[in-house]
């Protein structure tokens, strides 16, 4: 429990960077706030996502149209019946909607745009690298907030931080800063009994 509560900063961080990077960087690329609307709309009126080519004057990739078609179905239901993406306004609301496979799947099939947030010197992160990444630090984040152990905590924090590191975010800097933070400590009312099989 207490390698789990370690690691939750580390999580909230990874998944608010990239929710926040995929948000600002679409809302530039497409030059529109709600850059899945024209998806949304044409979904509504029983068209495939596939028909849409482009978002506002910007073309859009038939698989990145089908992709953010199948994220709104997530999001909403099959048959529109959760009815919150029309109620988006902005790419934060939808991102915060998405799984975080979702954000995987969005900055993979707009790789040509995100690929330029991924060089260090004369390196580029490959697609392939990428995807390894970021699916190693997501699925402990899975295991980690169903309650399972973490064998590979070591690689966890590595393939974070070094994502993280492309978007220029210290993950030392803000795990220091949250372990140095003293927030109230929470209080109970009922008092600790032999009952309790304390230890």
């Amino acid at each position: 429990m207490a390698e789990h509560a370690q690691l939750f900063g580390l999580f909230h961080s990874f998944e608010t960077a990239f929710r926040s990077t995929v948000a600002v960087t679409l809302e530039r690329h497409y030059d529109h706030q709600r850059w899945w609307r024209k998806i949304y709309d044409e979904l509504r009126k029983g068209s495939k996502a596939r028909s849409v080519k482009k978002i506002g004057n910007v073309p859009i990739p038939s698989d990145a149209a089908d992709s953010l078609g199948e994220i709104i179905y997530a999001i909403d239901g099959d048959r529109f019946q959760r009815n919150l993406v029309g109620g988006f306004v902005n790419g934060f609301q939808f991102v915060e909607a998405c799984d975080l496979s979702h954000i995987a799947r969005l900055i993979e099939d707009h790789w040509s745009i995100f690929s330029t947030r991924f060089v260090r010197g004369p390196n580029r992160l490959s697609l392939d690298h990428f995807k390894r990444k970021f699916k190693t630090v997501r699925d402990a984040r899975n295991d980690v907030y169903h309650h399972k152990s973490i064998a590979r905590m070591t690689d966890v924090v590595f393939n974070a931080e070094d994502l993280l590191d492309y978007l220029d975010f210290s993950l030392d800097f803000v795990c220091t800063k949250i372990g140095e933070a003293t927030p109230t400590n929470l209080r109970f009312a009922v008092a600790v009994e032999v009952r309790h099989r304390p230890w």
